[in-house]
């Protein structure tokens, strides 16, 4: 995964970001394909917000933020609880990174 296929969505300042919340654009790829192949393995995320988890709408935030429609569209949301280790963060980061370089070659316009 290259340079520009993640971006993150938010304030550069750690200060001004909540520290167990994490929201990633993918510019480019369908954020319905991606949430699904995350699902599937494993990895817990949403493309709303929290408060409207279950929807495939674009986050409020981001969209009042005026975060670019190809990042809004592959925008992800991840959580991490208190118990979540840096063993778990360390796997999660290894299927997503799987995940988008296998839709990466099945979408050659992409490549």
């Amino acid at each position: 995964m290259g340079p520009g296929r993640v971006v993150r969505n938010g304030p550069s300042d750690p200060a001004l970001r909540l520290p167990q919340t994490l929201n990633l654009g993918f510019p480019g790829l369908d954020g319905d394909a991606l949430l699904m192949q995350l699902d599937l393995a494993g990895v817990a995320a949403s493309l709303g917000s929290a408060c409207a988890s279950g929807t495939t709408e674009p986050s409020p935030t981001l969209v009042a933020m005026r975060v670019p429609d190809d990042r809004l569209r592959s925008s992800v949301r991840f959580s991490l609880g208190a118990a979540t280790t840096a063993a778990e963060v360390e796997d999660a980061i290894d299927r997503i990174v799987a995940i988008v370089r296998r839709i990466d070659r099945a979408d050659p316009d992409r490549g």
